[in-house]
Parts: C-alpha cells; structure tokens; sequence
C-alpha cells in the first residue's frame, strides 16, 4: 500500500525543511499523537498514539527513526508501530524542491504492508484525512515562519 502527494508552500525550502524537522511542530501537527520522546540518537523519536474512545480505546506506540538526511531537500524514515500483537512496518520520504526562492513543493511517499485485511481497510479509510490534516497544519506552520 503507498500514499503520496505534493503539497506546495508559499515558504523557502529552508523554512519547510526546519518545519519537517522540528519535533515540537511536528507534533502539534500529528493526528492522534498524545506524547513523544526523542531518544538519545536525536534520530529516533518514541510516539504515542491513541485511536478510539471509550472502551474500544487503542494505544499505538511507534518508533520512527530518520535514516536518511539531506538538509534542505531529503528525509527517509522508517517506523515500526504495534497495534495489539500487529507490527506495522512503514517508510517514507519527503523530498523539498526550492520552486523559486519563497516557494518549495513537497513530494512525499510513504510504503506500509498491513498484514491483515481488517488493518489495511482501516487504514486506507482514514489514511487520506490523517494526512491531509497533517499537511494543512505543516503548510501554515512553515508559511507563518
């Protein structure tokens, strides 16, 4: 399964990069995510999600480890989250192309392989919301830079 897109900001690569890196912003932006903590290696980061309410609540942990950075144009990740007894490996990319001087397209891809039918159904249902949530709040976090 893979999700991707382009979004444009009318912000310079530099402005977009510190964004996308910056675990403070990036956190504000992040549905369902109720604390993080950056680990010793400053390229890993412990997330905590929770999905749900009430009784049927679920908490998602996840690990997401930057593997590759090319300030101000690449980032690669990958993460590994556990859903009950599910380990949902995912991996991804951001790529930043300087359009003009105070314009940067983001293009990002993110590859995951649900191991059962019930997951990948949740997912690609609520996946496009999740992101385009994401990605609004990054786009006015780094235009309001």
């Amino acid at each position: 399964m893979q999700f991707q897109g382009t979004i444009q900001f009318a912000a310079g690569q530099t402005a977009v990069w510190h964004t996308l890196t910056n675990p403070h912003i990036v956190s504000r932006c992040t549905p369902h995510l109720t604390g993080w903590a950056e680990l010793p290696t400053n390229s890993q980061f412990q997330l905590q999600f929770t999905w749900g309410s009430g009784s049927s609540r679920v908490h998602i942990p996840l690990l997401l480890t930057w593997q590759n950075m090319t300030p101000p144009s690449l980032l690669e990740w990958c993460s590994e989250a556990q859903i009950g007894s599910t380990c949902l490996l995912m991996n991804g990319r951001f790529h930043l192309n300087a359009t003009t001087p105070t314009t940067t397209q983001l293009t990002f891809a993110a590859e995951l392989d649900p191991p059962n039918k019930m997951l990948r159904q949740v997912i690609q249902s609520t996946a496009p919301r999740l992101l385009d949530n994401f990605f609004r709040c990054l786009k006015m976090s780094a235009e309001a830079v």
